[in-house]
């Protein structure tokens, strides 16, 4: 069983040496590839701008814009609106791109091949953010970059772009700040008529219940407990009043409306009413000694019946008393009766305004109700129409903030320029990719040459397989066809490594720095040039 052998340093210089040209062949052939690949490949150049955005000119406490939105946020909308299929279009249009695929490719499919060439790229920077106090990274500015195999139309495409930017993010700002002032002054309208129409149904509703209204509320209370207080007041006075008028009308029966008359003797003379109370006296004690029929009774009967005609005709004409006693009297009754009929009076017009207040005091509750309610909606009406009509002012001077451009702007900082170099390919990099691939697959390809080789190259070889030592060894006998294929390979080697030197040089002129100028460097840092 053979044991694992172990390669020196020395084993893999004699491996390589015995192997260079499986080495050199697919090592050369690769690297050849990549120069063609680096030197064929078409340029492509790039354009690039740069667009800073600042900050409104007024402070923001003193004016306020009505864009609110983020400098990322708004950047993206913009791009959205630019990068569309029409406006792709007119600068496919405009500038004759992809003329080969026109003739079989929709406009659509044009426009999206020239929005995966168009780059944009934020720059942000960390800020304290003025809404919330903590710090955070916003947009300061951004880059837009245009690629094409012809410099001046990258310039040109990549102009036309900052233009449609430019262009729309002032149309935008000046068309949200427009549309915000046309809202807020169409609210106001509304509201100044809400308010109109607000304002007339509570005029109205005032002057319905003008009494029943929640201010006066107290008042009527008062108003009632006053007329209360009157009420017993002229309630006690009306009784006082009855009690001297039955008082006034005893004392009155009581006194004779005439005075007393005396004849010579000094008797008084008896009235027609004193007469007939002695006749019916005396009627009363004939009466229980006669019949009906005598003649006393009937005597009687007949003065009577005339003191009576007498009497009632006294009683129906108009007398005039004479006796100042009951002239007295009759005129303190008159003026108790007028008294009592005046506060009778009164007292019937307080009970109707008592009334008419508790009318008022029952329907307050419903009716301050709807007053409340109409109250609050025309407060709150007039709170909202004064908190739109301040915003309208505010949206007018950021309207005019922005149309005098004075408000958050984008700022061409970078035009593109006319780019002098290509952007790709990267050439450099592609030979030296293929540089490091070309000496990987020849040394993948020895690596894999050596394990699949059964041959015997050495005494190591030869005692891993027999385990003893070789009793002699017999050196490599050079004949003249190996000297003639080593001066093949020498030249060709030569030739391959003038080839490669030819074209790096070649690269390094064209697409790194020239050879003349690179030489001056060489020399100036080897300190063998001198100054003229």
């Amino acid at each position: 069983m053979e044991e694992e052998k172990l390669l020196g340093i020395s084993d893999y210089i004699v491996i390589l040496k015995r192997r260079k040209m499986q080495f050199m062949i697919p090592a050369v052939i690769i690297l050849v590839l990549s120069i063609s690949l680096a030197i064929g490949l078409p340029p492509v150049y790039r354009a690039e701008a740069t667009i800073l955005i600042e900050q409104q000119e007024i402070p923001n406490e003193l004016v306020r814009s009505t864009v609110t939105s983020y400098a990322g946020e708004r950047i993206q909308v913009i791009s959205q609106r630019v990068m569309t299929t029409e406006n792709l279009g007119n600068i496919i249009d405009s500038y004759g791109l992809y003329q080969d695929e026109r003739d079989d490719t929709s406009i659509t499919l044009l426009a999206e091949q020239l929005s995966e060439v168009i780059e944009l790229e934020m720059i942000s920077a960390d800020v304290v953010d003025p809404r919330s106090g903590r710090p955070t990274t916003a947009t300061i500015a951004f880059t837009l970059s245009f690629s094409n195999k012809d410099p001046r139309i990258a310039q040109k495409v990549t102009n036309e772009l900052v233009s449609l930017f430019l262009d729309e993010n002032l149309r935008q700002r000046t068309k949200s700040a427009l549309e915000t002032s046309s809202f807020l002054s169409t609210e106001a309208d509304r509201l100044n008529i809400e308010i109109s129409e607000l304002e007339s149904a509570l005029a109205k509703f005032k002057e319905k219940h003008v009494n029943n209204l929640p201010e006066l509320q107290q008042l009527n209370i008062q108003l009632m407990e006053r007329n209360e207080r009157e009420l017993t007041e002229i309630t006690q006075q009306i009784r006082n009043l009855e009690e001297r008028k039955i008082y006034l009308q005893s004392e009155l029966a009581q006194i004779s409306p005439t005075t007393d008359i005396y004849n010579s003797s000094g008797n008084r003379v008896m009235g027609a009413e004193d007469r007939l109370r002695v006749l019916q006296t005396e009627y009363l004690g004939l009466e229980t000694r006669y019949t009906e029929n005598h003649p006393s009774i009937i005597k009687i009967l007949d003065e009577i019946e005339v003191l009576k005609k007498e009497i009632n005709s006294s009683k129906s004409s108009i007398t005039q008393s004479d006796n100042p006693a009951h002239v007295q009297l009759e005129t303190q009754l008159k003026a108790a009766e007028s008294e009592l009929i005046s506060l009778q009076e009164i007292r019937d017009a307080l009970k109707k305004k008592i009334i008419g207040f508790e009318e008022r005091l029952i329907q307050s509750p419903q009716v301050e109700r709807e007053y409340r309610n109409l109250t609050r909606d025309y407060e709150n009406a007039l709170a909202k129409y004064q908190e739109i009509k301040a915003k309208q002012l505010e949206a007018q001077l950021a309207e005019s903030l922005e149309r005098e451009r004075k408000g958050e702007r984008f700022s061409l900082i970078e035009p593109p320029q006319l780019p002098e170099e290509a952007d790709k390919p990267n050439r450099l990099a592609i030979i030296l990719l293929g540089l490091v691939i070309s000496i990987t697959a020849g040394l993948g390809n020895i690596v894999i040459k050596e394990n699949l080789d059964q041959g015997v190259y050495g005494i190591k070889d030869v005692y891993a397989i027999t385990m003893s030592n070789p009793l002699a060894v017999i050196p490599y006998i050079t004949t003249n066809q190996d000297i003639k294929q080593k001066s093949r390979l020498g030249s060709l080697t030569a030739v391959s490594i003038f080839a490669v030197s030819l074209v790096v040089l070649l690269s390094l002129h064209l697409f790194m720095i020239p050879l003349d100028v690179l030489w001056f460097l060489i020399i100036r840092k080897l300190g063998f040039a001198t100054d003229s």
